[in-house]
């Protein structure tokens, strides 16, 4: 079973004393197992096999049980299928998940989509795309939409008609409820902070489309799921005015030192997968927890040319200041 550590960094002394600690317990029912957390040494298996301990790195985005619900399965079963044990470790933000990958301390991660796009940018070799997250709505898919809207009625079919409006963003962090759209508004030559009568940041995706629903705001930016969504609830009083490219859904990525043979059998086993995929054991290895909080529920293979939207984003926004 995958190995779960809660920082990448563990105390010499600690790592040691935990180290001593599994050596007797394996000695104790006769399987003798060494991982080094620090580096991606070799693990013997019952087989007697070695094989080299895949460092598994993700940024901590929800509570550490529920991702340790989501992740340990799934890594187990990638451990059955390659014979090869994976360490989970969890990071406080993706610049340590990248320095880790480009100095092959980190062999495999779940990364965000604009920490890979910053790699692409950079030219950053040791970085190398495996697959794409598809996300878990009633028709799963590896991106989403932002939309700019307002409500049926209003007249305005372009951002330039927007002029003078109060308008709503969710809030500067989100990517669908500001950066996109900003990106849009940019390249149509506005600036939102002088082209608006008044611009809001309402905090969260619904209650931008709720403002727009119910006249307090005149237009809005949300992504996809939420505005077709809350203009079902409102019985389609909602329309579309511009809406970005597909943004795609987070990638997995591979560091420095892992061999093409080994990307090409973890994304052979990515891709194939669905929600039916069980572990030797009978479990399943896409949990409810990476299904229903994480919004993982299986994985397609496009290519470095379809984050270029997310570069664009990047080089578009990146020097605007609110």
């Amino acid at each position: 079973m995958a190995n779960v550590r809660h920082s990448f960094k563990q105390p010499i002394k600690l790592r040691h004393f935990l180290t001593s600690l599994i050596l007797i317990i394996c000695m104790s029912i006769g399987v003798f197992t060494r991982i080094d957390q620090a580096d991606a040494s070799d693990a013997v298996t019952q087989t007697g096999r070695s094989q080299p301990a895949m460092n598994f790195g993700v940024e901590r985005f929800a509570d550490e049980k529920i991702m340790d619900q989501a992740f340990t399965p799934l890594l187990q079963y990638l451990e059955e299928q390659l014979n090869q044990p994976f360490i989970i470790n969890y990071f406080s933000n993706d610049d340590e998940i990248t320095r880790h990958l480009t100095e092959g301390r980190l062999q495999i991660a779940h990364f965000s989509s604009m920490a890979y796009a910053r790699s692409l940018m950079t030219n950053q070799p040791y970085i190398q795309y495996i697959a794409t997250v598809s996300d878990s709505n009633s028709t799963p898919s590896d991106h989403y939409r932002g939309y700019i809207f307002t409500r049926r009625e209003n007249p305005e079919t372009t951002l330039i008609g927007l002029k003078g409006q109060t308008f709503a963003f969710v809030n500067i962090t989100s990517s669908s409820g500001f950066s996109y759209p900003l990106m849009m508004f940019l390249k149509a030559g506005i600036d939102p902070k002088t082209f608006f009568a008044r611009t809001l940041f309402l905090g969260d995706h619904p209650s931008v489309t709720t403002g727009v629903i119910n006249k307090t705001v005149y237009a809005g930016a949300t992504y996809d799921g939420n505005y077709n969504s809350a203009d079902k609830s409102a019985g389609g009083t909602l329309k579309i005015i511009a809406q970005t490219p597909p943004i795609p859904n987070e990638p997995w990525v591979a560091g420095k030192g892992v061999t093409q043979e080994f990307i090409q059998q973890l994304r052979d086993l990515l891709v194939a997968m669905d929600p039916t995929t069980k572990t030797a054991n009978g479990i399943l290895a896409v949990s409810k927890e990476l299904q229903e909080e994480l919004e993982v529920d299986s994985f397609t293979l496009r290519d470095s040319s379809f984050y270029d939207v997310v570069i664009d984003m990047l080089r578009f926004t990146g020097e605007y200041k609110w």
